[in-house]
């Protein structure tokens, strides 16, 4: 086994070295300070930009100004690693107005601290103002120890599959959840959210485990200590994971979606940590990358607890695109890699280290372009090259505003039913669809 881990690492650094270009010297833009902001994300095709923020509320960057879209402070609690964490909207928002919050719930509302909780909420006729009385709670995650405030997860991000994606840590447990498939804790989770009453969502007949007696049908994978940060390659859905490691290594798992994306995998831990454990490799599904917590010197990865990104599909950074952006909160660094299977490679800085002052999150924008907090900052990252990368951003239709696009048809309505006016009107919708497309910030 140990052989087997030496060449696993020697082979991980030659391909490094093979593919390691000149760091693309990134660039960070601010766009706003916030409180304590955690996630930063946008509905599919919408020019707007909400940024999370862990005491529990949403902010909407929208016509260069900034509202409270959603409050939810009085349910959650940010002692440890607690709070809200993150959101997701719904790919059909522009229709149902749907979104999801993963949060830590209150002893106060739930009888104990620290439950993580999945809900639902709708927005309201003003497209920037989230509809509060709307909530509707669709999933309760257990906490296996109600004294650790630690390894919540918490990361939500819908697939291409159109279902939602959910990860779970380990409860500060030392690993012993991960692997136990009868509860949901050191999982990646993968449900339909949708249901008329609380507490409905359904299992996809799909999932590896919906048959398997005692385990839990929403377990998509497992074997994860803190899978604080996932996301989906925008191009091709490939699943890409930051698994926050515990003494000696910070790793990045990779399943392609042509590969099944996870369905079923183990990951490890509490056996493994990055490529070291018992079992690495043959029983579980390795990491492509695993970096160390101590200095090796030179430009090499290394800290305390990996943030995972996103591969980039955007237009601005050819520099880096197709390439997997991630940093460590604790060097500060942006940095990239190239994934790939069985070991990703040409691992390089992308800044200085320190360049980011808690770098607890990196989110998207619907034109795949990246952000990242920065203390209670959130940049908006940059490219240091003129031109423009090939585009790979899936093009979404627009879901700006549906009140907006509501007030557009009512004026429809109104028109009498005569050739001249209906095409008079057509143009008329037209250019109304128009403007809000031309809506930046």
């Amino acid at each position: 086994m140990k052989a087997r881990l030496r060449i696993a690492l020697i082979a991980s650094c030659l391909l490094a070295l093979a593919m390691t270009a000149k760091a693309g010297a990134l660039g960070l833009q601010p766009i706003g300070t916030f409180d304590r902001p955690i996630f930063i994300t946008a509905p599919p095709g919408d020019p707007r930009i909400f940024v999370v923020g862990r005491p529990g509320y949403i902010e909407v960057l929208h016509d260069g100004t900034t509202s409270q879209f959603l409050d939810i402070h009085d349910r959650t609690t940010t002692d440890g690693e607690r709070g809200l964490l993150s959101m997701a909207f719904d790919p059909n928002y522009a229709s149902n107005g749907l979104f999801y919050v993963f949060y830590t719930g209150t002893a106060a509302n739930d009888g104990q601290t620290g439950l993580g909780h999945v809900d639902e909420f709708h927005v309201s006729a003003n497209p920037n103002m989230a509809d509060l009385a709307s909530r509707r709670p669709v999933l309760t995650i257990s906490r296996p120890s109600s004294g650790a405030s630690n390894h919540n997860g918490g990361q939500l991000q819908f697939g291409k599959d159109g279902l939602l994606y959910v990860s779970v840590g380990d409860g500060g447990t030392g690993g012993s959840t991960a692997p136990n498939l009868s509860v949901l804790n050191g999982k990646l989770l993968r449900i339909d959210p949708h249901g008329p009453t609380a507490g409905a969502y359904s299992i996809p007949a799909d999932n590896p485990f919906v048959s398997s007696g005692s385990a839990r049908g929403e377990i998509w994978s497992s074997g994860f200590r803190n899978p604080w940060r996932f996301s989906f390659d925008a191009l091709n859905g490939d699943l890409v994971l930051g698994d926050v490691g515990e003494g000696t290594w910070e790793e990045v798992d990779f399943a392609p979606s042509a590969n099944g994306s996870g369905r079923g995998a183990n990951f490890g831990w509490p056996s493994c940590e990055g490529f070291e454990g018992t079992g690495c490799g043959s029983a579980y599904t390795n990491p492509v990358f695993a970096y160390p917590h101590s200095d090796p010197g030179g430009d090499q990865a290394h800290g305390c607890a990996i943030m995972g990104g996103y591969v980039y599909r955007g237009t601005e950074m050819p520099e880096v695109a197709g390439r997997y952006l991630y940093a460590d909160l604790c060097t500060g660094e942006l940095r990239s890699i190239q994934l790939d299977l069985p070991l990703a490679g040409g691992d390089r800085a992308e800044t200085a280290p320190g360049a980011l002052d808690g770098p607890w999150s990196f989110g998207q924008d619907a034109n795949c372009e990246l952000y990242v907090t920065n203390g209670d900052q959130v940049d908006r990252i940059t490219g240091s090259r003129t031109g423009s990368a090939a585009p790979a951003c899936p093009v979404s239709p627009a879901s700006a505003q549906p009140v907006a696009k509501r007030k557009c048809k009512k004026r429809h309505h109104k028109k009498k039913h005569r050739a001249a006016e209906a095409k008079k009107h057509k143009h008329k919708k037209k250019r109304c669809k128009k403007k809000r497309h031309k809506k930046r910030h």
